[in-house]
């Protein structure tokens, strides 16, 4: 019998439809072991997800051995990140000097680091682990400030509950605020195989152009924009 649960991106029935090692990473061969982390397909956005991490401490999760376990050498998404800004600016349409900027899921905080020393930027990163660049600019949860702009680079396939998530980076947004995000797009074809899934990076929530249109409307966003119609870089303005 196919396990069955509910989308938490629209509401409607998912079906599991593969399962794979808990330990499976992003980008490696599939350990031999159990599939012990299914993974479930909505009938109606296509949205795939894991409920694995549902019930996690995810300070544990993403402690500080996560990068070197992940990425060793990794710094951050500097130029990407960047990206994002600049999509989110061509709808906020913001002196870029002026402009506040979150860096939400920080990480490191590499690009806050850089975007203040070398762009003398306004930004700020948040995490749920403290950063190793560039402390005086993180801020702990609950970030009370607002924002112009909130990006999140390889962010959004972390989160358990995406939708409550936005409502979240929704309510850090000023008036007319944007939120841009990167991810990968899932697509159906796929399956169990995709280079970008993994349950040990925290790669649970797998979004599809359907279930990204979805959640823009259920958000009540008023306008986006895509990076060369890519869903998974897009910025939404609120």
């Amino acid at each position: 019998m196919v396990a069955m649960t509910t989308c938490k991106i629209c509401g409607s029935e998912a079906k599991e439809v593969f399962a794979m090692p808990v330990s499976k990473k992003t980008g490696y061969p599939f350990p031999d072991l159990p599939d012990d982390c299914p993974y479930f397909e909505c009938t109606n956005c296509n949205f795939l997800f894991s409920t694995h991490l549902d019930k996690a401490d995810h300070t544990e999760v993403y402690d500080d051995t996560y990068w070197e376990r992940q990425d060793p050498d990794w710094y951050g998404r500097v130029t990407q990140t960047l990206r994002l800004v600049m999509l989110s600016n061509y709808l906020a349409k913001l002196p870029p000097n002026e402009m506040t900027v979150l860096d939400f899921g920080c990480g490191p905080n590499g690009f806050v680091e850089k975007a203040r020393a070398d762009l003398q930027m306004q930004a700020w990163g948040s995490d749920i682990i403290p950063p190793k660049f560039a402390p005086e600019y993180f801020l702990q949860a609950p970030v009370t400030q607002k924002f112009d702009i909130i990006v999140a680079c390889e962010v959004i396939e972390h989160l358990p509950f995406p939708m409550k998530s936005f409502e979240t980076i929704k309510s850090m947004l000023k008036p007319g605020g944007v939120f841009a995000f990167q991810t990968a797009e899932y697509d159906r074809a796929a399956g169990r195989d995709w280079w970008y899934l993994g349950p040990d990076n925290g790669h649970i929530s797998l979004y599809s152009r359907a279930a990204l249109d979805i959640a823009f409307e259920k958000l009540g966003g008023k306008e986006r924009a895509l990076w060369n119609n890519y869903p998974g870089v897009q910025a939404w303005k609120f």
